[in-house]
């Protein structure tokens, strides 16, 4: 057992300490008694030094014992793509720096990379992993995942990227594989290029072999994008195709591959599904928008659901579903069917007297029809402190980092966070993302989810606490989202901040990186200190000032600093002042409404939704439900879930017509009405190849395994063919499948019922389209992917620096590298100090003297 002291010291036995309270009493008896206090002090001393010793004192200390000189290992990219860097700087660097320590070389080749593979199969406490490469990784472990678990483990990881000196153009298309007949479809055409120099090129578009585009660009940057659509009149199997002009000339100086400028995409062309309105307005702006896309049957009321591919509700009371009819949408949902609940003052909580609250039907719904009692919309990013100082003892018998790790499994059990959308990361020398991105907090597995993994959190093994490299990961990591939603930095720490050397400046990058969050973007920040009782320069400055409360004081966010002791719980609130509480009230009341999830297929590459609404139903979205489009104080619009192998989805505001001032006219016109059509399209079950089978096939890569989705109402596994030969069929799920693909040839391949011939070529296609239930699906297969993104990848450098690591260039090989790999591989280990000899030799000496000293003057005199 041990206890602990203040300032690092401790005792490995306390059962001897309780000695301590026999040696008080005979202290204040000889003082009772009058006894020579001399005498009593002095023999007191040493009782009580022997004691401590008999307790075995003890500190831990972090040390780095010198080691011989540790090897480089080299990871030389050899793979395609680095066809267009510079060529021979592996063996440069290894012929400079075998002089001075072991290096081995060790190659990745072809034309797939595993970049991510190849630093964990290297990385060891002992090995400094030089990698050079373009960072552009395309097979196995990702490269973030995998300098995230060096970084955690201490396994140095380096970088030194060649210069890119050869000029290459990719092209690639983005949008849905499949579209409704007579509705346009939306693409966007990608053109890549590998070094930031002017170029000019002539970019073409065919569909079905036809030009429908044709552009002539001056491209600068990395990335030029175009977007375009088009309606598709016919049925069934369509290409389209995107070709850089031209595609087939010598490309010396000019574009090096060749088998990346053109690039296919297939096309899936549905009749409009037949979906069922049931609406008491037929003449409304949903109706219409409907009317557009699909076969739509208007009725007041429920019918048929057969031959139905979604159910859309405008704003019906609850007293017109019955049971029965309830029944027979639970049935249809479960079997694959959609729905859409389209609100008004008829649905949802609307009238007072008449909700869908407490109903069957609203059990079938993402939503139940009761006010939303947070003001969510909010994305929190918690920074952890997990230096090693935090392994010190907190002064109640714990660490430092257990404080820090069940104080925020407290604060994301609150009530505060319980509807945000919360990323955790970890900060020591680097900031770490332990999440892999933002999750949300309404769901109960997420939690549990993010509980188990906070408490696996082990404390980093580098010399020191940078703030500034966590501030700089939840910057990174809040640029990614909705930049018109409130965002919190939560930071629990130790506090120990504070610079190292003289000429550190980290504590004041610190300062200005915070306050470019706060006052540049709007970005709230949060200290909690967990107060200690060991302090050091790190914690305190010169002044006797903690280092935690200046940082809160120089950034302007005083009030949000606190203070806590160790055993104490975290105290943090997301409270305004009343004039900007009073602002938002205003804004909450005008309707402006967000994107909350930016990732899904709805709201996909929708990042703003510019008109507002003026009223909704209130809803709260059940547990296991997605909220996606929210107003700023996260009042829910549309939310949606899956229901068996259905899809349900809740539109809470009206159809655009209403009674007397609609809500949301804007919604159903406009770029502002992409949301809604696609949420209709979403709710509408999947076009069957023939009956009982529906695919999602994604577009392939040559020589990369593609994965096709399968569901299927029949019962036993589904049997298909990838150009004549079976395929192999996994179950996954209650009636889905799944089934991995590999093709070696670019062009149109088959997925069929029954075997088919195969290559069917881009000429041929017009011959098989307007066909009615065609019973096989195409599959366009394109250059892989290490064609198609090729240059230096610019996310690679930054993931090297936010794991710890350093990006060198070739002038670095005998200034910087050597010397921080020898300081990389340095073992941090900690070891106990014991400090019982001190203890006896100090009481032996004490009592010598003692003993001298009264010898002297009673005997010698």
């Amino acid at each position: 057992m041990t206890f602990d002291l203040p300032y690092g010291f401790n005792f490995l036995h306390l059962n001897e300490l309780t000695l301590l309270i026999p040696l008080a009493f005979l202290v204040f008896l000889g003082l009772w008694r009058k006894i020579n206090r001399r005498h009593l002090f002095v023999h007191s001393l040493v009782i009580f030094l022997l004691i401590l010793a008999l307790a075995a004192p003890y500190s831990v200390e972090i040390s780095s014992p010198e080691t011989s000189q540790s090897r480089i290992t080299i990871i030389s990219d050899e793979s395609v793509s680095m066809d267009l860097l510079e060529k021979g700087v592996s063996g440069e660097l290894a012929d400079d720096l075998n002089t001075r320590v072991p290096v081995m070389v060790t190659t990745i080749s072809g034309i797939h990379t595993s970049l991510g593979d190849a630093i964990v199969q290297q990385a060891s406490p002992d090995n400094y992993v030089l990698v050079v490469s373009d960072g552009q990784s395309n097979s196995g472990m990702p490269v973030e995942e995998a300098l995230s678990y060096c970084y955690k483990n201490n396994f140095p990881v380096s970088a030194l990227i060649p210069k890119t000196v050869k000029e290459d153009l990719s092209v690639e298309i983005e949008g849905e594989n499949e579209a409704v007949i007579d509705n346009k479809a939306f693409f966007k055409v990608n053109i890549r290029k590998s070094v930031e120099d002017k170029m000019s090129y002539r970019v073409r578009v065919t569909v079905d072999h036809q030009k429908v585009m044709e552009r002539e660009i001056t491209q600068t940057e990395r990335i030029e994008s175009m977007e375009f659509n088009h309606t598709f009149e016919t049925l069934g199997p369509h290409t389209v195709k995107a070709t850089l002009h031209p595609a087939s000339i010598s490309v010396k100086n000019l574009d090096y591959f060749e088998n990346n400028n053109q690039y296919m995409k297939s096309i899936y062309v549905t009749p409009k599904p037949e979906v069922l309105l049931v609406t008491d307005e037929p003449d409304s702006p949903l109706a219409g928008m409907m009317k557009e896309i699909y076969d739509v049957r208007v009725s007041g009321s429920f019918g048929s659901l057969n031959r139905t591919d979604a159910v859309i509700i405008d704003n019906q009371a609850a007293s017109t579903i019955s049971d029965v009819e309830t029944r027979t949408l639970r049935d249809y949902i479960i079997n694959g069917g959609g729905m859409v609940v389209v609100g008004g003052s008829s649905s949802f909580d609307l009238p007072a007297d008449d909700t869908y609250q407490g109903t069957r039907f609203e059990e079938l719904l993402p939503v139940s029809s009761e006010p939303s009692s947070w003001r969510g919309g909010r994305n929190v990013v918690l920074m952890l402190d997990v230096s090693p100082s935090t392994l010190q003892s907190n002064g109640a018998g714990r660490k430092i980092l257990d404080d820090i790790l069940s104080n925020a499994i407290v604060l994301l059990e609150s009530d505060l966070l319980k509807d945000a959308r919360v990323d955790v990361i970890t900060f020591g020398s680097t900031g770490q993302d332990i999440t892999d991105g933002f999750i949300d907090m309404s769901k109960e597995s997420n939690k549990l989810w993010l509980d188990a993994e906070i408490r696996k959190i082990t404390p980093s093994t580098g010399d020191s606490t940078s703030l500034e490299r966590g501030l700089m990961t939840a910057r990174t990591l809040l640029n990614g989202q909705n930049k018109s939603t409130e965002a919190e930095i939560i930071i629990v720490s130790d506090g120990g901040i504070g610079n190292r050397a003289e000429r550190d400046l980290r504590f004041e990058r610190a300062i200005q990186c915070a306050e470019n969050l706060h006052e540049g973007s709007g970005i709230n920040i949060h200290f909690v200190h967990i107060h200690t009782p060991s302090v050091d320069d790190l914690k305190v400055t010169p002044k006797g000032q903690y280092y935690a409360e200046l940082f809160m004081n120089k950034i302007g966010l005083s009030e949000n600093y606190n203070r806590i002791e160790p055993g104490e719980r975290i105290k943090v609130s997301f409270s305004e002042d009343p004039e900007e509480s009073e602002n938002r009230e205003d804004e909450y009341s005008s309707g402006s409404i967000v994107v909350y999830d930016p990732k899904h297929f709805i709201t996909r590459n929708i990042s703003d939704v510019q008109h507002d609404i003026l009223g909704y139903n209130e809803v709260t979205p059940r547990p296991e439900a997605n909220r996606l489009v929210i107003t700023r104080l996260g009042k829910p619009i549309i939310t949606v879930w899956r229901l068996g192998l259905g899809r349900v989805a809740a539109i809470t505001t009206d159809n655009g017509k209403g009674h007397g001032v609609p809500w949301a006219a804007s919604m159903y016109s406009g770029n502002d009405s992409l949301i809604i059509t696609r949420t209709l399209n979403w709710a509408v079950a999947d076009i069957e190849m023939s009956e009982g089978v529906q695919l999602d096939v994604p577009d392939l890569k040559m020589g990369q395994p593609g994965r096709i989705l399968i569901t299927t109402g029949k019962k036993g596994t589904p049997e298909l063919y990838f150009d004549k030969k079976p395929m192999e069929i996994t179950s996954i799920g209650n009636n889905m499948y799944e089934s991995y693909v590999t093709a070696d040839t670019f062009g149109l391949h088959k997925i069929s019922e029954t075997p088919v011939e195969v290559n069917l070529t881009e000429e041929l296609m017009s011959e098989n389209t307007g066909v009615k239930n065609v019973s096989w699906r195409p599959a366009a297969v394109n250059c892989p992917d290490e064609y198609m993104y090729t240059g230096e990848n610019v996310l690679f450098r930054t993931a090297i620096l936010e794991n710890g690591g350093k990006v060198y260039t070739k002038g670095d090989v005998n200034s910087k590298i050597i010397e921080d790999a020898l300081t990389s591989t340095k073992k941090k280990i900690l070891t106990r100090v014991f400090y019982t000899k001190y203890f006896l030799v100090l009481a032996f000496l004490i009592y010598l003297f003692y003993t001298l000293h009264h010898t002297y003057n009673t005997r010698m005199k």
